[in-house]
């Protein structure tokens, strides 16, 4: 592997999969996709006026203890492209001591990425490390995307991570000296040739491509050259070039290898940080405001709200309340996309910790051991698909914990021995499919509790000998084609328990002896098979119980 932190490159590259012949009779054949078959350019871009040799930068290396500022200056047809870069992006910042931060449009940044720039759906480069730092125009890019929703996921990954070791400074693998020292071209006396008819029509000689393509990177051609001893086959920086007829290799790679990890380690190293206090970052920066004199809880400010990143902490073990501590009450929207780290040890009541959080998809592992109040902690926070590991073994309140959650897919093991109450806990999680075990032997009130979960398929077996409130409990949940056996011995209002469930095919054998309200109980079942037998001896309320059904 070599990468060079001050060779100031200008080539943009050509990627062949196969042929032109080839690409054009793909192209014409009107496949699938028949865009993602273009030839497709990949490389680096020298800034006007910077020479290769001689600059005065000492290195391409970013300052880590800045980071890198990053923007996107314009945004693609499909928006989600945008979270999808940086969450591949970030996968670089696992192994590499430096933090790549995004900001918004609006605000200034070193790294300046566009999509399809000036209608080129098949360029692709980027300025390496800090040259992009000699670009003052912040309405110009320093990095491009080309083509890129076209790709599928695979091929998306190798592009975005191949990118950003530009960014991060970087160069393609084609440049280290072992590369033509062992035979990688087969014919080096073609390659002239093969070059020249590729690049026909185009203002790049011969000259230009073997001296920012093929020419090795030695000390007299960089000012500070890093390099490893032998070539990685496996690194995602291995320029893509596919085509066979000159090389024998196929080098497409699309993963980080273990070279990349250890060689970006190198660059950037990590090194013990320590993490600012509450004070510090959040308090003083005007992103929370503390809601007692004693400093045992905080409330997000209309500032904080807007951040899409807030910064991790090294305290917190003073806190013991985070009702609403991150909530959006008060603003049509909270940008915050990931929550930070904090010490949460202490806390006892995780009440409406993240309602409304509207933009929030990362939660960090949190410290819930002690806590008891659960009740609305993540209500609203639409754009979450997981939720970590939680200790919830001394919650008693579990009522709106999730409700609206969604894009909600799947929930961890919950232990919810305590809980006595789990009104509306997963009401309107509409991508749910299923539930995981949960010991509800102390539950109460079960009203809502499932209500428009329309994608949930099966209910998994729940101790409800306790409860007293059904009302709408399955509402709605109109995937539900069986229930489970239930207690209901304690039950008083089943109100709409089962109404609207259109799918439901049987209904267990429900002991209704203490009920009073049964309106519009199993209201547009339409596919019961039978009528459910029920105890009304009780009953104060029968209005449209069948109704919607064969039986109304």
């Amino acid at each position: 592997m070599k990468k060079t932190l001050l060779f100031l490159s200008c080539l943009l590259l050509l990627l062949a999969g196969c042929s032109q012949n080839e690409l054009d009779q793909d192209y014409a054949s009107g496949g699938k996709n028949a865009q993602s078959n273009k030839i497709r350019w990949y490389g680096t871009k020298l800034s006007k006026g910077v020479q290769t040799r001689g600059v005065a930068d000492g290195s391409k290396r970013w300052n880590q203890d800045a980071g890198i500022y990053i923007k996107f200056i314009n945004t693609p047809a499909d928006q989600t492209i945008i979270d999808r870069v940086k969450q591949t992006a970030a996968e670089w910042e696992e192994y590499a001591g430096i933090k790549l931060h995004f900001v918004e449009q609006d605000k200034k940044a070193d790294v300046r990425i566009a999509f399809d720039w000036n209608n080129n759906d098949w360029l692709t480069w980027s300025y390496t490390g800090n040259d992009a730092k000699l670009v003052i125009d912040q309405s110009q890019p320093t990095a491009v995307f080309g083509g890129i929703e076209y790709l599928d996921d695979t091929e998306f990954k190798g592009d975005v991570l191949r990118l950003f070791g530009q960014i991060l400074g970087l160069e393609y693998e084609q440049r280290h000296q072992e590369w033509s020292k062992n035979g990688y071209w087969k014919d080096a006396s073609q390659l002239q040739a093969y070059w020249e008819d590729q690049f026909e029509g185009y203002s790049m000689d011969w000259s230009q491509i073997r001296q920012y393509v093929f020419e090795p990177l030695t000390e007299a051609t960089a000012n500070q050259l890093l390099e490893t001893k032998e070539i990685d086959e496996l690194s995602v920086m291995a320029w893509p070039y596919y085509n066979r007829k000159q090389t024998t290799k196929l080098l497409a790679n699309y993963e980080l290898s273990e070279g990349d990890k250890a060689f970006i380690a190198r660059l950037y190293p990590k090194t013990a940080v320590t993490l600012p206090t509450i004070q510090e970052a959040w308090v003083d920066a005007g992103y929370f405001t503390w809601t007692d004199a004693t400093k045992t809880a905080l409330r997000i400010t209309e500032l904080g709200a807007k951040q899409e990143y807030l910064p991790d902490v090294s305290d917190g073990e003073q806190l013991t309340s985070a009702l609403a501590m991150f909530a959006n009450f008060s603003w049509n929207a909270s940008k915050i996309k990931k929550a930070p780290k904090f010490n949460s040890s202490n806390i006892t009541n995780f009440g409406a910790m993240f309602f409304g959080c509207n933009s929030l998809n990362t939660i960090p592992l949190l410290d819930t051991s002690k806590g008891t109040e659960f009740g609305l902690m993540f209500s609203g926070c639409s754009s979450l698909n997981t939720i970590p590991l939680l200790n919830t073994s001394e919650g008693t309140n579990f009522e709106n914990m999730f409700r609206n959650c969604i894009s909600l897919n799947s929930i961890p093991p919950l232990d919810t021995s305590k809980g006595t109450s789990f009104k509306y806990m997963f009401s309107e999680c509409g991508s749910l499919k299923t539930i995981p075990l949960l010991n509800t032997s102390e539950g109460i009130n079960f009203s809502r509790m499932f209500d428009y979960c329309s994608s949930l398929e099966s209910i998994p077996l729940l101790d409800t000998s306790k409860g007293t409130n059904f009302e709408s409990m399955f509402s709605s949940c109109i995937s539900l084609t069986s229930i489970p056996l239930l207690d209901t011995s304690m039950g008083e209002d089943f109100g709409q328990m089962f109404s609207n469930c259109k799918s439901l095919i049987n209904i267990p054998l429900l002991n209704t002896s203490k009920g009073k309200n049964f309106n519009r109980m199993f209201r547009d079942c339409s596919s019961l098979t039978s009528k459910p037998q029920l105890d009304l001896s009780n009953a104060t309320d029968t209005q449209d119980i069948f109704k919607g059904t064969p039986w109304e």
